[in-house]
């Protein structure tokens, strides 16, 4: 039931911004980019930010339907937007999303952007990611 309450809102969110577009979010790239944008802006926000787990994996459900190619040229436009990478806990769910997506090519590259950070925990978290794709 909770589930339920958290994916109205999710879905209020979104067709806040483009009606329709909750259900059809797999056809993004049909909005008009500054639409489409804005609505990724909002699942990265909900993937990343909040600390319950439920609009975290509807997120990312919501996210994963999105064509990989799409979010492959988009994502990097709205991540600095839309959560705080220096932030040990938004970048760590930001990785899980690109590794749940199978965005590899962002993963690597966000990896080794955590490399560099200068906050402990996030290089830590880099560590991890970089560790377990190696295997």
């Amino acid at each position: 039931m909770i589930e339920g309450t958290y994916e109205l809102f999710l879905r209020e969110k979104v067709n806040e911004i483009s009606p329709n577009a909750y259900n059809n979010i797999s056809n993004i790239r049909s909005l008009p980019l500054s639409t489409s944008l804005k609505i990724l802006t909002l699942l990265v926000q909900f993937a990343c930010v909040g600390q319950n787990s439920a609009p975290i994996m509807l997120a990312r459900k919501q996210l994963k339907t999105i064509p990989s190619d799409w979010l492959n040229q988009h994502l990097p436009s709205v991540t600095d937007k839309a959560i705080t990478l220096e932030d040990e806990w938004e970048y760590r769910r930001f990785l899980e999303l690109l590794d749940e997506a199978q965005l590899t090519n962002l993963l690597n590259l966000y990896i080794n952007e955590g490399m560099k950070s200068s906050n402990e925990e996030v290089r830590e978290a880099a560590e991890d990611f970089s560790n377990m794709n190696s295997n």
